[in-house]
Order: C-alpha cells, then sequence, then structure tokens
C-alpha cells in the first residue's frame, strides 16, 4: 500500500511540473494542461483516486494550499498600480461580484434546472476569478495599463471574498439558519480576517527589522505564520483563514520596513508546484459519465455566463470610471476562473452528499465545465480582442541601457533613429544632460531605485543591456530585471579582466554577455577614444556581412541586428551569433569605413 501512495505522489508532481513545462513550450495557459492531466490520471485511467488515496488529508490539503497561493498572490498588490482606479477595482469585487452571483443563480436554476440553494451556491462560487490563470494570460497579452492591474487586483481580491460568500451560503444552506446570521457572520469574517493579518504582519515586520530571526530562517518563519494565522482564523470562523493570508500579504507588499523580495520569490517557486498538485488532484475527482451527458442546457448555461453575465457586471461596475468602451469590451472579455473555484465546488460537495443534496456532485461538474471553457476561450481570444480593440501594448523590443555614457548613447542613438524604444538611465547628471541634448530618452536615478519601477513606463521594453563600468551594477542589474524581462533578454558587458574574478566565477549571477567574452568595458572605452564608433549598415545581395567585414579590415564589432519591418532588435551575445540577411540592418562598432 506505501508503495501504491509513493508512486502516486510522485506522479502527481512530475505530471504536474512536466504539464507546466509543456504549457510554457506550446505557449498555452497551464492550467488546460494541468486538467486535462487530472482527467488522464483520474476518471480516464482510473490510475489516480484522490478520495482513497488522501481520504479525511484532502480537504484540509486544498485549503492550506489554496491559503499559500492566495498569500503569493497578494504580494504582489501595490497600491502604485491601481491608484487611480481603486474605486473600479472595489466596484468589480462588490458591485460586479452581486451581479455575477445573482446572474449565474438564475441562470442555473432555470437553464440546469438546480433547486434554489444549489443554485445560489453555485452562483456564490463562480464569483471567483483565477489569479493563476489570470497572471500568465497578462504576460501573453500585455493590454495596456490601467487593465493589467485592475485584472490583476479583482482577480486577487475577488478569491478571499468569493470564498467567504460561499461559505456563508453554504453554512446558511446546511444549517438551515435565517433572520440576520448571515450578516454577523460576514462581520465577524471581515473583521477578524482583516485584524488578524494586519497583526501577523506588523509582528514579521517587528521580527525583521530588529534581527530577531536569522536570515536562513526568515522564509520558514514567514510560511510558519501564514499556516497559523489561516489556521487559527478559519477555526474561529470557517474559511476566514483565506482573507486573513491576503490581508498579510497585502500589507506586506505595500510597506517599505523591510524587504520582502527574497520571500515573494520562494513563495512563487511553491505556489508553482501547488497549484499544479491541486489541479490534477481535483480534475482527477471529476465523474467522466457526467461530463459524457452534457447538453444543450450546458451550453446555453454557458454562453449566458461568458456573454451576458461578465459584460453586465464590468457595465455595472464601471460607470463613471473614466474606461473607454474599448477598455470596457476587453474587461468584460475576461474573466477565466481558476483554483478557488474548483477547489471550493469540491469542498462543498464532500459536504453536501452526506446531508442528503444528491444533486451535489453537478457543482463539481458544473464548475470545471466553466473552469475549462472559460481558460481555453480567454487563451485563444484575449491577444487578439486586445489587438483589435487597441489595448495591447506594442511588442516589447525596446531597449533599457543601463549606463549613458558616450558610446551607450551612440548605441542607443543608433537604435532611436530606427523606430526602436530606448531608455538610458544613469547616476551620472553630465550623461543624463548629453542624452538630454541629444533628444534621447533618459532618466536620471540608479537602477535599483524603486522609483524606477514605480514611475518608468516599460511598455514597449523588453530588454536590458547593462553597460556601466561597474561589474557589479552590471551583474546585479540583470539580476534585478530578470523578473521583468526574463533571464533570456538581460545582458551585460563581461567583467573586468583586471578584476577579482569573484563575479567571474559565478556566472549564475550575470545576465547574457554582451558582444563577445573579451568585449569588457575598458576595451570598449579604449576603442571609442581611438576613434571608433557606432555605425549602421544596411545590408543587400550587392552588400553582405562578407562585404560589410571587408569595409573595416576585419575589425568591426557586430552589436545589433534590426530585421526588415524594424520591428524586431537581435542582440549580439558570446553565445548568440544572428547571421544577417538582406534587407536587415547591421549596427556595429567599428572605425571609420574604409573604401574596398
Amino acid at each position: 500500500m506505501s508503495e501504491n501512495l509513493l508512486l502516486a505522489l510522485a506522479a502527481i508532481i512530475a505530471v504536474g511540473i512536466f504539464s507546466q513545462w509543456l504549457a510554457w513550450v506550446l505557449r498555452l495557459p497551464s492550467i488546460i494542461l494541468l486538467l486535462l492531466a487530472g482527467l488522464l490520471l483520474g476518471p480516464f485511467t482510473g490510475f489516480l483516486d484522490p478520495d482513497t488515496l488522501l481520504g479525511e488529508f484532502l480537504a484540509p490539503l486544498v485549503s492550506a494550499s489554496i491559503a499559500v497561493i492566495l498569500f503569493e498572490g497578494s504580494l504582489n498588490l501595490r497600491l502604485e498600480e491601481i491608484r487611480h482606479k481603486a474605486t473600479l477595482v472595489i466596484n468589480l469585487v462588490t458591485v460586479g461580484a452581486l451581479v455575477t452571483c445573482v446572474g449565474v443563480s438564475v441562470a442555473a436554476r432555470f437553464l440546469l434546472g438546480l433547486s434554489w440553494p444549489l443554485a445560489i451556491l453555485l452562483g456564490s462560487i463562480l464569483i471567483v476569478s483565477g489569479p493563476t490563470v489570470i497572471a500568465p494570460l497578462l504576460n501573453h497579452v500585455r493590454p495596456r495599463k490601467p487593465l493589467g492591474p485592475i485584472l490583476k487586483w479583482e482577480s486577487i481580491l475577488i478569491d478571499p471574498l468569493g470564498a467567504i460568500c460561499a461559505v456563508l451560503v453554504f453554512e446558511t444552506i446546511t444549517h438551515e439558519k435565517a433572520g440576520i446570521w448571515p450578516a454577523l457572520a460576514l462581520l465577524k469574517t471581515l473583521f477578524l480576517g482583516v485584524f488578524a493579518g494586519y497583526f501577523l504582519a506588523r509582528i514579521l515586520i517587528l521580527i525583521m527589522r530588529r534581527y530577531l530571526v536569522p536570515e536562513y530562517l526568515e522564509i520558514p518563519f514567514f510560511l510558519m505564520f501564514v499556516m497559523v494565522g489561516f489556521a487559527a482564523t478559519s477555526y474561529l470562523q470557517p474559511e476566514t483563514g483565506l482573507l486573513t493570508v491576503t490581508v498579510m500579504g497585502a500589507y506586506l507588499a505595500n510597506q517599505n520596513a523591510v524587504s520582502i523580495k527574497h520571500v515573494a520569490a520562494f513563495k512563487e517557486n511553491l505556489a508553482i508546484p501547488l497549484l499544479a498538485n491541486l489541479f490534477i488532484l481535483l480534475a482527477a475527482r471529476l465523474d467522466l459519465n457526467a461530463l459524457k451527458n452534457l447538453s444543450l442546457r450546458e451550453i446555453l448555461f454557458l454562453a449566458v455566463l461568458i456573454f451576458l453575465v461578465r459584460p453586465l457586471a464590468v457595465f455595472f461596475s464601471s460607470l463613471r470610471s473614466g474606461l473607454r468602451w474599448q477598455e470596457r469590451l476587453f474587461l468584460s472579455g475576461i474573466a477565466p476562473r481558476g483554483i478557488v473555484a474548483a477547489a471550493m465546488a469540491s469542498l462543498f460537495a464532500l459536504h453536501l452528499k452526506g446531508q442528503g443534496f444528491h444533486d451535489a456532485e453537478k457543482l463539481v461538474t458544473l464548475t470545471f465545465l466553466v473552469i475549462l471553457t472559460t481558460v481555453f476561450l480567454n487563451g485563444l481570444w484575449a491577444r487578439p480582442l486586445a489587438c483589435l480593440l487597441k489595448v495591447c501594448q506594442r511588442d516589447p523590443n525596446g531597449v533599457l541601457f543601463v549606463g549613458a555614457q558616450d558610446w551607450a548613447r551612440e548605441m542607443a542613438r543608433a537604435l532611436y533613429e530606427e523606430g526602436i524604444e530606448i531608455l538610458l538611465v544613469d547616476t551620472n547628471w553630465f550623461h543624463i544632460k548629453a542624452a538630454e541634448r541629444e533628444g534621447l530618452p533618459h532618466f536620471y536615478a540608479s537602477i535599483f531605485s524603486d522609483c524606477v519601477l514605480e514611475e518608468v513606463e516599460f511598455e514597449g521594453l523588453g530588454k536590458l543591456l547593462a553597460l556601466t563600468a561597474n561589474d557589479e551594477v552590471n551583474s546585479l542589474s540583470v539580476v534585478h530585471f530578470a523578473e521583468i524581462f526574463g533571464r533570456k533578454e538581460v545582458y551585460q558587458l563581461p567583467p573586468s579582466r583586471e578584476g577579482s574574478g569573484c563575479l567571474r566565477a559565478t556566472p549564475h549571477a550575470k545576465g547574457r554577455i554582451l558582444f563577445g567574452e573579451e568585449i569588457d568595458f575598458q576595451y570598449l572605452e579604449g576603442l571609442y577614444r581611438r576613434g571608433y564608433g557606432v555605425r549602421k549598415l544596411r545590408l543587400s545581395r550587392y552588400f553582405d556581412y562578407e562585404k560589410a567585414f571587408k569595409c573595416f579590415n576585419g575589425m568591426m564589432i557586430p552589436l545589433f541586428l534590426v530585421s526588415e519591418d524594424r520591428k524586431k532588435v537581435s542582440v549580439y551575445t558570446a553565445d548568440y551569433r544572428p547571421r544577417p540577411r538582406p534587407g536587415q540592418l547591421l549596427i556595429v562598432f567599428a572605425p571609420p569605413q574604409r573604401k574596398i
């Protein structure tokens, strides 16, 4: 028995991580492949039966995993992102949630024939969005501000609030309590959740500020507080723990007393396998016969949910918001459901089956049907819809230059003249003033300053080039911005050959090496003083790379290759040497051109 249990657990972990990797390769929302993997392991093959595998531990395991996922998501909630649209977010998680609950309940009652108690419970469950689906979807679509932050905040805030509403409905159904009990329970939940989350966050900040915990125990301490806060408040009031951990994360994300970046990174790494395991476990519990017996009624229910209920929720929530009709239409088209909806439906079904609700399993089937449909459709049409409505950002091919010395400005100017977005960031006032005189976009600050992340508009920027004389600044810059641009698109000059060799011994802490292993700052500076400069070469059938090479007697250093339509920039690195084609623009660092 223990061997079978070990094999099943190993299969869940392995298939979950593999599914997420495959989703990245195929550029699909990971939730789709995770659900398919759960169906394959569960009802299709019978290999995995979560109820038999975990028994009574299934429900608390699901609840605790959701708490960690919500805490990780709330650590990304920064007030600066949504300051000017906070009212709209509040409306979406209140007015919009009420419209969604009423619309789904009415549709479930009259289209699906559910009893009113189960219809209202389904409506309260489907209030929630899916932050674990919204985040990768926004990374793929890249909508213009403020649409991205609005959707992110809505998805994270609506999960604990929707879960609380669903629990109140569930408690009302099962205990048949009337009168003012639901209102009192809601007030108790809100007060306890907000107070406990704030109190625990303040204790954590105090502990970190006074260095009462060694650095290697900081992350376990955070995890301990999350679990204790979630369990304690849920014990005092069911499902209040979800609100507690969300308040904790949001407060920690918006304080400046201590740094939580390392904690956020760890939570993200923990949330990814938790998410994979949860979806596979819950999908494996689905009834295959129920999926086969879907009819036109379920299709009509989905159509009403997607094309009527969501647009109405956005319409009433965005009145007097100042959003253009294109932006409101885009918000109406994005509302995928995720892990919290699946988990709540599964938990309620487990409890309701023992209390005489024979249709309780329909909650699970319908919820997963909504998840599959909304995720698939949103993943399919989100990007085309954003482009059609002209609310998507331009392709992020622009370049952020760290360092604005003379030859760095020449590189930036060569790209800028071709319509490529650039931004020069430097702490040297004379370099920044020179960039201003030359009409180049610039920002006077340390690249590590919070104001860079808060005030700089990164729309259109997709690469970072660290070109300073300080090897440590270059290495830390690429680490700092790897989360924004991805490790593939952060570059730096090789560490100085005259340095201590410490940075050279830790390649994992660097970005991709620019131009060549030996072309460091001192080398480029020396060439610039000897008359080298940035040159642009338009290639053709009659003037190819070999002839360009001869023009400079083999002394040129390829820097960038700009595509024929001037929309894509390839950077020459030590490990990547793109081969130019006719019609492309080759940008090199070379001496004055000689005649051939």
